[in-house]
């Protein structure tokens, strides 16, 4: 399982990975619980999905202009660079 960014996170399988989200809850074997977001090919269609996906929840809490709007795209698609970035001798995913 790799941490993707805030709650996200791509679990590889069989074919290839699923992005999914941590609920915050455990199950009664005391085991984290999540909800698929979507199954993906590959890693780069995972971290594409997720992009989207964040952008949409970031876009739901209010009335935009397309300036911010733009603003909000391009500084969640930094989050994820910044997230797949070597920063100090350690991966953040």
């Amino acid at each position: 399982m790799v941490h993707l960014i805030e709650n996200y996170y791509a679990i590889p399988n069989n074919m290839g990975f699923t992005l999914a989200v941590d609920k915050g809850k455990t199950d009664k074997d005391g085991n984290k619980t999540y909800d698929t977001i979507g199954y993906c090919g590959s890693f780069e269609e995972t971290v594409s999905l997720l992009r989207r996906k964040v952008v949409d929840q970031r876009l739901q809490n209010g009335s935009y202009e397309l300036s911010e709007a733009l603003e909000i795209i391009q500084a969640t698609a930094e989050e994820i660079k910044t997230a797949i970035e070597c920063k100090g001798g350690q991966y953040d995913i």
